[in-house]
């Protein structure tokens, strides 16, 4: 633990959803989905983070996000759970912390939007639909979004998908199903970005979470 390095948030209750760094290791993104916000910290070459520079989030309740190679974020909106109300929004970060929008809430047509994984080239961003069990999948231009399927439906997941990766390879993609405690898996087609069904894993314990790819 480093003496003296704990920084506020933009106040207090704000339900905090994510926490992680970008490419660089240089900013720390935390999403305040009570809050509707989103805060940059500095982090400096000792692993002490500035005061958080906030900016408004597009729409409501950003919750996961995942940088691509480029530096652009993407972020999940959950739109407080409404029915197929969820959407994702890029950004471009500024060097003095700041975000800009590029790509304003472009709708996955589904519901809780909640994670998001992107492929290793940055082509492709995906949410993971935890009220839907589903995954809508996003082509990346450079830092616009262009939902790849009109219906939002790129993948059918198990229920309550709370997570999401893709392999180092971006071969496949993995969602964390909790409420039919498996892992679901794609094969992710390299150039649209479709997704179909493969094996993945069954049984998993009771109250498992987190996931990652290799």
């Amino acid at each position: 633990v480093l003496p003296g390095s704990s920084r506020p948030l933009s106040g207090t209750g704000v339900g905090p959803a994510q926490v992680g760094f970008d490419p660089s290791g240089s900013s720390l993104v935390v999403t305040e989905k009570n809050t509707n916000r989103i805060d940059v910290f500095a982090v400096g070459s000792g692993g002490y983070a500035s005061a958080p520079v906030v900016s408004p989030s597009a729409g409501q309740t950003p919750f996961g996000f995942a940088f691509n190679q480029h530096g652009v974020l993407i972020v999940s909106e959950a739109f407080g759970g409404g029915v197929d109300a969820s959407a994702v929004s890029s950004y471009t970060l500024g060097t003095n912390g700041t975000l800009s929008v590029v790509s304003a809430s472009v709708p996955t047509t589904e519901t809780s939007a909640c994670w998001i994984a992107v492929t290793n080239n940055g082509k492709f961003a995906y949410a993971a639909n935890t009220g839907s069990a589903s995954v809508t999948g996003y082509r990346v231009d450079k830092a616009s979004l262009s939902i790849l399927d009109a219906a939002g439906k790129t993948g059918n997941t198990g229920n309550t998908p709370i997570d999401a990766a893709v392999s180092r390879n971006s071969q496949f993609l993995y969602t964390l199903t909790a409420g039919s405690h498996e892992i679901t898996a794609f094969s992710v087609r390299q150039n649209d970005g479709s997704l179909t069904p493969v094996s993945g894993a069954s049984g998993l314990p009771v109250g498992t979470v987190g996931l990652a790819a290799k």
